[in-house]
């Protein structure tokens, strides 16, 4: 395959990732009440941790798109997703006694969390 489309390809992935990762971050300010609801009972702050997630999301896809620190706004974003992973997806799964609809967001949130990984290593900082 052609080096030139899969470079370009990748830009392009790069970016729409970053993109998405903004809009979860607005998303995350306009539902704040109903993203709080989403959060275990045992986290306290509910909406403290809804706007520190929202924000993190911002800067990770602002780091992205002006390439400053994206190595580390890529891993930390990635670490933060593996952390919903665990701490929201794995018991919402196991609750749902393995529903195929909580499996699939599950997915989801591992896939996110694999992307910013590999796209971290694709950085020289």
């Amino acid at each position: 395959m052609n080096n030139e489309i899969i470079n370009k390809s990748s830009t392009i992935g790069k970016y729409l990732f970053a993109s998405i990762m903004g809009i979860y971050g607005i998303q995350h300010f306009m539902y704040a009440g109903f993203v709080a609801s989403l959060i275990p009972s045992w986290i306290p702050f509910h909406l403290f941790w809804v706007y520190f997630t929202g924000m993190a999301l911002i800067a990770a896809a602002i780091s992205i798109y002006l390439n400053r620190k994206a190595k580390w706004g890529c891993f930390l974003l990635g670490i933060m997703i593996m952390i919903f992973f665990a701490a929201v997806q794995v018991p919402v799964v196991v609750n749902s006694h393995f529903g195929a609809g909580q499996i699939t967001s599950a997915c989801k949130e591992l896939g996110l969390a694999s992307f910013a990984f590999v796209l971290a290593a694709t950085y020289r900082e």
